[in-house]
This record gives C-alpha cells, sequence and structure tokens, in this order.
C-alpha cells in the first residue's frame, strides 16, 4: 500500500514537472526592477563524497542547485549539461550542487549517479529543504547569486546556453 502511494507521488510529479518544462510556468527570475532579491534559505547537507556543503560557505559564489529524483527523465536530460558545465566553469566563481530528495537510501543514489558518470557535487536533501526553495517539480534549478539572493528559480530542464546567460547576467551585476 505505501509503495502505491509513492508511486502516486512520482506519477503526479513527473506530470508536473513535463507540464512546466513545456509552458515555462513557475519560472522566477530577474524582472529588470531594482527591488531586492528573496534570501535563500540556509542548508547544511553531506555531499555523496562525504564533504559537508552549506549556502554560507559558498557565499561569494553563484551556487546553481539542481533539486532531481532518481526517478524523474527530465533530471536524466538536465544532468549531463549541469556536469558540462560543472567541468568548464565550476570553482572559484560557481558552484553546482544536486540536491536529490530521493526516498532512497544513499548508496542506491550513490549508484545511479555512477551509473551515469556525474562528476558535479551532489548530496541527499530532505523534500522539506525543496519545499523551502519553492519546488513544485523536477527538475528545478535554483541560481543564487554571490550576495545569497535567489536570481532564478525554473522548473524544468534548461539548455546549456540559457544556464550561460543566466550566468553571464549575475556576472554583469
Amino acid at each position: 500500500m505505501r509503495q502505491a502511494s509513492w508511486d502516486r507521488v512520482g506519477i503526479v510529479t513527473l506530470v508536473l514537472s513535463i507540464s512546466m518544462s513545456v509552458s515555462g510556468c513557475f519560472e522566477e527570475g530577474s524582472t529588470g526592477e531594482a527591488e531586492p532579491r528573496r534570501s535563500a534559505p540556509d542548508f547544511n547537507l553531506t555531499r555523496l563524497d562525504g564533504i559537508p556543503v552549506s549556502l554560507e560557505e559558498n557565499r561569494g559564489k553563484t551556487l546553481i542547485l539542481d533539486f532531481w529524483a532518481t526517478w524523474c527523465a527530465p533530471c536524466e536530460i538536465q544532468m549531463p549539461v549541469l556536469d558540462t558545465l560543472w567541468k568548464t566553469r565550476g570553482g572559484e566563481k560557481l558552484m553546482i550542487l544536486g540536491v536529490s530528495v530521493d526516498t532512497d537510501p544513499a548508496p542506491k543514489v550513490i549508484e545511479w549517479v555512477k551509473e551515469r558518470d556525474l562528476d558535479y557535487p551532489i548530496a541527499i536533501a530532505s523534500q522539506d529543504l525543496a519545499i523551502e526553495y519553492g519546488v513544485l517539480g523536477f527538475p528545478t534549478l535554483v541560481v543564487i547569486d554571490p550576495q545569497g539572493g535567489i536570481h532564478t528559480r525554473h522548473t524544468g530542464v534548461l539548455s546549456r546556453p540559457e544556464l550561460e546567460d543566466i550566468l553571464d547576467e549575475i556576472a554583469q551585476e
């Protein structure tokens, strides 16, 4: 009975994710107005490689949080794009963190990531953190500016040029 309930949640989330990626719903970004950005909720997580990671330690960098799950087909499209971006631009000015909200135990998530040969940092978080960040479907990318404000929240897949444009916009601010 419990598995059937989780299966329904997965199906509903997948349908929402696909529909939002097609329609562009729930996208939040700069509006050209001089309003202050909403501060990103704090977090302290442990990456799959055992290294702690927090919002505070990434202050001064642009941070992309990639909320995803192993059962999410659009996530599998987004992740290689982020992995390539990590390999080419990650480091001193850019941090990319995959945030798995799977209910599977860490060893299963680690195995899934290894099978796809992904190198960018990934952590496992509770669904509570996803809710704090306004995640309504998967994948959801939250781009946080170097001052800790949410610049962009996008549900669905973003292409590398779209991500590059966001990063360039932040760099020019």
